[in-house]
């Protein structure tokens, strides 16, 4: 009985001999391929937090990726407002996680991940389940904000697994393969479950039908997870039940954080590390569509047109992804904080250059611009969760997603308006410039105030 409950609670939770069980066996080897798992941790663990990540971010992005389909078959929303009112869905999105991100970290530290990570995929199977049946667009607001109650608590707490699980030599290891799998998991939302309508159609069913059986694959998806993490995912908190903070204290964690000039770059990182991505997303393909009406191409044929790019650059965040966490485990956190910034401002600087992203000359360019986004998100995980006292780290941590969301909000606002004003290269410059500035101001805290992870890293470069 104690050997099993070895495998599903945290050491901290345990009595003190199984705890020094568990850590005598982790010290001797505990680990899933080239990742050193932290005491008590098993490979089963990890395993299931991967998988986890996989149909987690798939749901989180397929949410946007799907949605126009509902709008257009069917909604029927004009064209004309279909931009307005994705950018509605999505800012409420946004403003639900700024309003859950801290409260949902609070709750993970005291009553731990496992409970919270399946109450999140049981919200994203509701959300993805009612948003096919919605027959207005306040019916869509309505099954959003569902969904993004469970979006909040399930990225929140997947960026906290992902610290939790490793030991610190192997941090950015297990962020990278996180990432891997996170790649996967959009590729599998957009190549599988979205070409669920076409192969209904051609069997001679209706567009609305498709559309529903295509969010009720997403639904079922995520409902499964829900029981599979309640079942293989490590119970209790990393503190132990005796250790937990109270609420009082949680609450002012973000507060004491922010004094640590390494957590507050890594905060002014996920301002950009989120969002960025979002930029990418949104203005990339809007700059694609007007490229080729410049090119005599319809809407239809840019977007397909542009589909390669963006299949080259989903290779290349694949194949970087473990490549960076790699390197995150052989260098100071801050060094490869620098790193990041250094690529993500070059490419998004570059994009002042770029010609047409249809223009496959201009693949480099988005090749850099790739790298930038993948390595932000890695380098800020990485720093955040080694600085982030262990009692407090999901709150910790929830300060960084409120950050993400924050910049989603005000990149996207500033990014639109100069996008309109100064060309479809401007968003991109706004926010290169912004990583400019703050590699400036890692560069200091590398020197100034680097912390004693400096004297531990195998290569303190």
């Amino acid at each position: 009985m104690e050997q099993r409950q070895a495998v599903r609670d945290w050491p901290g939770g345990r009595d003190p001999a199984s705890a020094r069980t568990a850590a005598d066996a982790s010290e001797a080897g505990a680990r899933l391929g080239p990742i050193e798992l932290a005491p008590g941790v098993t490979r089963s663990h990890v395993l299931v937090k991967l998988v986890a990540s996989f149909v987690g971010i798939s749901a989180l992005s397929g949410m946007a990726i799907l949605q126009s389909y509902i709008l257009t078959a069917h909604l029927h929303v004009p064209r004309a407002m279909q931009g307005t009112l994705t950018g509605d869905l999505a800012f409420w999105s946004e403003v639900v996680g700024l309003l859950l991100f801290i409260p949902f970290g609070m709750a993970a530290d005291r009553i731990g991940r496992r409970p919270l990570l399946s109450f999140g995929f049981v919200m994203l199977a509701l959300g993805w389940g009612l948003y096919p049946f919605a027959t207005t667009t306040g019916e869509l607001l309505a099954y959003r904000i569902v969904y993004a109650i469970g979006a909040a608590a399930t990225a929140g707490t997947l960026a906290v697994l992902v610290n939790d699980y490793p030991r610190d030599s192997s941090r950015g290891k297990l962020i990278g393969f996180t990432s891997f799998c996170n790649t996967l998991g959009t590729m599998f939302m957009a190549g599988v479950v979205g070409r669920i309508p076409e192969l209904l159609t051609q069997r001679g069913y209706d567009a609305v039908t498709g559309g529903r059986a295509m969010y009720l694959t997403g639904a079922a998806l995520c409902a499964v997870m829900a029981f599979v993490c309640a079942r293989g995912l490590m119970a209790g908190t990393p503190a132990g039940r005796a250790a937990r903070p109270p609420p009082r204290e949680l609450a002012a964690a973000i507060g004491r954080a922010v004094r640590n000039p390494r957590i507050a770059i890594a905060y002014a990182g996920a301002l950009v590390a989120r969002s960025d991505v979002v930029v990418k997303g949104l203005f990339l393909s809007l700059w694609a569509i007007q490229a080729g009406r410049a090119e005599g191409m319809s809407p239809g044929r840019a977007i397909a047109q542009f589909g390669t790019m963006i299949t080259i650059m989903y290779v290349v965040s694949l194949v970087s992804a473990p490549v960076f966490g790699w390197f995150i485990d052989r260098v100071h956190r801050m060094t490869a904080m620098i790193v990041a910034l250094a690529t993500a401002s070059t490419g998004y600087l570059s994009m002042r250059y770029m010609s047409s992203p249809l223009d496959f000359s201009m693949i480099p360019m988005l090749v850099v611009l790739t790298l930038g986004t993948g390595f932000m998100v890695k380098a800020s995980a990485a720093l955040i969760g080694q600085e982030a006292p262990v009692r407090e780290r999901s709150s910790v941590i929830a300060g960084s997603s409120v950050c993400g969301a924050l910049g989603i909000l005000v990149f996207t606002a500033v990014g639109g308006r100069v996008f309109d004003a100064w060309g479809p290269w401007a968003p991109f410059v706004v926010v290169g410039f912004y990583q400019a500035a703050l590699l400036v101001a890692a560069v200091l805290v590398r020197r100034l105030a680097p912390g004693p992870a400096a004297e531990t890293r195998r290569l303190p470069t």
